[in-house]
């Protein structure tokens, strides 16, 4: 029997989504043009962009979602039922947060549940919970807005570190869908106007339009390239003369190298995946910038020189991140970030190594959680009498004076920027960097 227009996409993105929540396994790795899911690649494209776009919205709504479910529904469905859960929920996502007809998101929903031999038995009962679900739609969603979306040991991290207020803060920008950041060679504001955007207090260029990014002007060019405004900072604070020796660590995917090559540095950028360092050279080729680039791990690297500046993006839990990749939230555990931490500070400790008396030693990551960065800072402080803190100055970040904490560190997190002059398009990555110069 043929398959009824548009199930296909609906039913990989509920293969998509059981991958994350039940699996742990990350999206963007799921949805590889080249190595990801079987059955997401046999999708045609526009297909494919469906498929994601559904289970990227799921994943971050998951929590609300689950609440909207327990407020329709007579009894909660059986637990080992994952399949009849995540068709629910696909469905609930279109109907709730996708411009989908409803009539459309109900009819695909109870389809892929009626057809399926292990749900069959649920098709009368989801065809009631979907449609009841339509009809209280705007009730539903204003009882849920304020559920928070992390699971709850994150929930529990964010509100020690930060507070109820700011935990519940971070949770309404999360749910926001982000919009595109780039990082100009020159003139912002003119190219904001091209690309219709604006340019942000940090000099990032926000687009306010969805067009493929390559169709864009000055793209094959080289005039540019994407970055989050709060990833931008971190190669910002090294302030050294041009034609100083950087080394970059953990340079994948290369925005921070651009960054550090326009601004006319001899830049060493070191990365352990080889995959990861043929896409960066791709891309310092478009934007006709030079790097030398190095595939080891950290630990093990011997340089033959010292470096007047390093910069050191750290592996980290990427919590800071979930805005645009809300698999994190379903991907991490509190036991791998305290082993991301400790890795941090061992990474740290080998490359302070690699840097010249007087030298500036920037450390950075795109985590939320102080466990990685301030607790990391001063770990740091108390161990390495060879490094000395190097307070960043509101100058250096201007638009985010109020982001330099009490340790004068950088910390980001994504309802900052929230005042900017549309504000429909607030909101950046949560970042950490610190400075220190060698002594």
């Amino acid at each position: 029997m043929k398959q009824k227009t548009g199930l296909e996409p609906r039913l990989v993105a509920t293969l998509l989504l059981t991958r994350v929540i039940d699996d742990a396994r990350n999206l963007d790795a799921l949805c590889d043009k080249q190595h990801g899911l079987s059955r997401f690649l046999k999708l045609e494209p526009r297909d494919q962009s469906l498929a994601r776009a559904i289970a990227v919205t799921a994943v971050r709504n998951h929590n609300r979602i689950e609440a909207v479910l327990k407020r329709v529904m007579d009894r909660p469905p059986p637990k080992r039922a994952r399949f009849l859960i995540h068709s629910l929920h696909v469905a609930a996502t279109q109907i709730l947060f996708l411009d989908s007809p409803d009539s459309a998101a109900v009819d695909l929903g109870v389809t892929a549940i009626g057809d399926d031999d292990r749900t069959a038995r649920f098709r009368g009962m989801s065809n009631a919970i979907l449609r009841r679900m339509v009809r209280e739609k705007e009730t539903l969603l204003a009882k849920t807005e304020n559920i928070s979306l992390f699971p709850k040991w994150m929930e529990k991290a964010l509100r020690k570190d930060y507070g109820k207020e700011k935990a519940a803060n971070i949770s309404r920008f999360v749910a926001l869908e982000p919009m595109v950041d780039l990082s100009v060679k020159s003139d912002p504001q003119s190219w904001a106007e091209k690309l219709g955007g604006f340019v942000l207090p940090t000099g990032s260029v926000r687009l306010t339009n969805t067009t493929n990014i390559v169709d864009l002007e000055g793209y094959q060019e080289g005039e540019w390239w994407v970055q989050d405004a709060a990833a931008a900072l971190p190669a910002k604070l090294i302030n050294k003369q041009a034609g100083a020796n950087v080394l970059e660590l953990c340079a994948a995917p290369g925005g921070k190298t651009a960054q550090l090559a326009h601004a006319g540095y001899k830049v060493t950028a070191v990365d352990i995946s080889k995959p990861r360092l043929a896409r960066l050279q791709q891309n310092l080729d478009r934007l006709k910038l030079v790097a030398k680039l190095v595939e080891t791990d950290i630990l093990e690297f011997e340089p033959k020189e010292q470096f007047d500046a390093i910069l050191l993006d750290a592996p980290c839990s990427s919590t800071g991140t979930i805005r645009r990749h809300p698999d994190v939230l379903w991907t991490r555990s509190p036991v791998e970030i305290t082993a991301l931490a400790k890795l941090q500070y061992q990474l740290l400790e080998k490359s302070k190594d690699f840097l010249k008396p007087g030298g500036t030693f920037v450390f950075s990551n795109c985590s939320m959680l102080k466990e990685e960065g301030e607790d990391l800072l001063s770990k740091t402080l108390k161990q390495f009498d060879d490094l000395k803190k190097d307070s960043i100055l509101s100058s250096e970040i201007a638009g985010l004076e109020t982001c330099i904490n009490g340790q004068g560190a950088l910390r980001t997190l994504p309802f900052h920027l929230e005042h900017s002059e549309q504000d429909k398009y607030t909101g950046l990555d949560g970042f950490f960097a610190c400075r220190f110069i060698k002594q």
